[in-house]
């Protein structure tokens, strides 16, 4: 996937001989100026997130001049992993601003699977589902912490925040303290010190008709639940079909079918009953002289799509009995001698044989 590479001097407005006090006296203005607190446009946010992204990369000396390598080159295979390197740090930045604020924010969605079958899936109706969601911590209130935070000095990072490792130079955020430089003595018992638990939610979700394979539900307000108060995340639900044990869906509207049907069915012709999606069972006659494989449509009874309804196709399979009864192997052997067959397994011609081996003929 391509990634374009970020003009960080661009975003800031400085210059790219820039000294550190210019950066850092850009920096405040913007941040001051897009500032969720400050700002209520939905895009400031995000313009906040992409400012602190430029200022902690170009205030940095070694992640500076690592940037510059990439921009002078125009690498962006580069720029990718240097991306990958840093955005940890950048967030946990960012979210530590937003950790401070305490402002209501909205929750994250949800993206799940939802298996239907070929009925609710043709029909609508209404289906329960049973997930999980984030939400505050009840007890620490969503800061992670009960009571007063008791901060010490992250023993990993000696407090810095970051170490160097990895291919490149310039340091990444310590995985002990996230990038704080510090440790949180008494996280909250409950959450752990996360300031979210999970819930165990079940809803009940109306699914219009003619939703298929592939299609995406959108339900309100139903991911995970805000921060501090929030508006709660969207749920959105990717269908998939559940495999039919009958019918098989082909050429978008149409429903396929296999019907095993008797010999003297096939040759003689009659009427049979046969289910459809809806549960009921109708009748089709069967033409005379059908052959194994043949087939047989019958209108308006495969998915309703767009006002219309595709066609049932059923597919005709002779069956042949495993075992017989004497009697039945009678009547067949004697239709055998009427058809002039050939090389057919008669009862009589066996015991002949038999016998004839037994005498040593």
């Amino acid at each position: 996937m391509k990634t374009t590479i970020k003009d960080y001097y661009k975003i800031l407005g400085v210059d790219r001989k820039a000294s550190p006090e210019e950066i850092k006296k850009s920096y405040r203005k913007l941040a001051k100026e897009y500032h969720p607190d400050r700002n209520p446009e939905p895009e400031a946010e995000e313009k906040f997130k992409e400012i602190n992204e430029a200022y902690h990369v170009l205030i940095d000396e070694e992640r500076r001049a690592e940037y510059d390598r990439i921009l002078s080159s125009g690498d962006e295979n580069r720029y990718r992993d240097f991306l990958e390197y840093i955005q940890e740090f950048i967030e946990s930045i960012v979210k530590g601003e937003k950790t401070k604020r305490r402002r209501p924010r909205k929750g994250q969605d949800i993206r799940l699977k939802l298996t239907l079958t070929l009925e609710e899936a043709a029909f609508g109706g209404e289906k329960e589902i049973e997930y999980d969601r984030w939400r505050d911590c009840p007890v620490c209130e969503g800061i992670g912490v009960k009571g007063e935070p008791e901060k010490v000095k992250c023993h990993a990072c000696g407090g810095k925040g970051r170490k160097v490792s990895g291919i490149f130079s310039f340091p990444r955020p310590c995985s002990v303290c996230k990038g704080k430089g510090y440790i949180v003595k008494n996280p909250c018992p409950t959450c752990y010190g996360r300031g979210r638990i999970t819930q165990r939610s079940k809803i009940l979700i109306n699914i219009p008709p003619e939703t298929y394979d592939g299609e995406v539900l959108k339900v309100p307000e139903k991911g995970h639940f805000g921060y501090f108060g929030g508006k709660s995340g969207d749920l959105y639900l990717r269908v998939m079909l559940q495999e039919h044990p009958t019918f098989k869906v082909i050429n978008s509207q149409d429903l396929l079918m296999e019907r095993v049907i008797s010999f003297p069915m096939a040759t003689l012709g009659g009427v049979i009953k046969v289910p459809t999606l809806e549960g009921e069972e109708i009748e089709v006659f069967v033409q005379p002289g059908t052959e194994s494989g043949a087939s047989k449509v019958v209108p308006g009874k495969g998915l309703p799509k767009g006002g219309s309804r595709g066609n049932l196709i059923i597919s005709f399979r002779i069956g042949v009995p495993k075992n017989i009864s004497s009697k039945e192997r009678k009547l067949i052997e004697k239709l055998a001698k009427l058809m002039g067959e050939e090389g057919v397994n008669y009862s009589d011609s066996m015991l002949d044989k038999l016998r004839s081996k037994l005498k040593g003929g």
